[in-house]
């Protein structure tokens, strides 16, 4: 039987947490410096490749189970695609600001996908959301896709 002094002595002090968070906060910076390290070709290549690509039928099968995985754990939303603020029209503003229109800035698989909401996902009740996942240096970083049926 666990005890309530043993209980207290297993929860983790602040400062270990913060020094956890800080050591992530700097892995992240260090991936994202690395990234721009390995030169713009290998940057252009990989946002060429998602601005000419659209969301595949074998992505859409996932993304079905996907979804009735989370439903079934009790969630009303998944993540469908992430990928850089530098590949919205501009630069990830609108959806920062909650406009209204931001599903225009949606470009490549995003705007593919977008679109096969529009047709398919939005009759049917799913919700279609942006969301800025991190600001490095200060500035919008990665954005996730996500849908959602509550």
């Amino acid at each position: 039987m666990t005890t309530r002094q043993q209980i207290v002595e297993s929860i983790v002090h602040a400062d270990k947490i913060r020094r956890l968070t800080n050591i992530s906060k700097f892995q992240v910076e260090r991936r994202l410096g690395a990234k721009r390290d390995t030169g713009s070709d290998a940057l252009d290549a990989e946002k060429k490749k998602f601005l000419e690509s659209e969301f595949s039928e074998e992505e859409y099968g996932l993304l079905r189970r996907k979804i009735i995985d989370a439903a079934k754990q009790g969630k009303y939303e998944v993540e469908i695609m992430r990928f850089p603020s530098g590949y919205c029209s501009d630069g990830g503003r609108a959806i920062n600001n909650s406009e209204k229109e931001w599903p225009l800035s949606l470009q490549g698989k995003a705007h593919s996908f977008y679109v096969l909401w529009k047709e398919h996902g939005h009759p049917r009740g799913y919700r279609l959301m942006a969301r800025i996942n991190d600001y490095p240096g200060g500035f919008i970083g990665e954005i996730s896709l996500l849908i959602g049926w509550h």
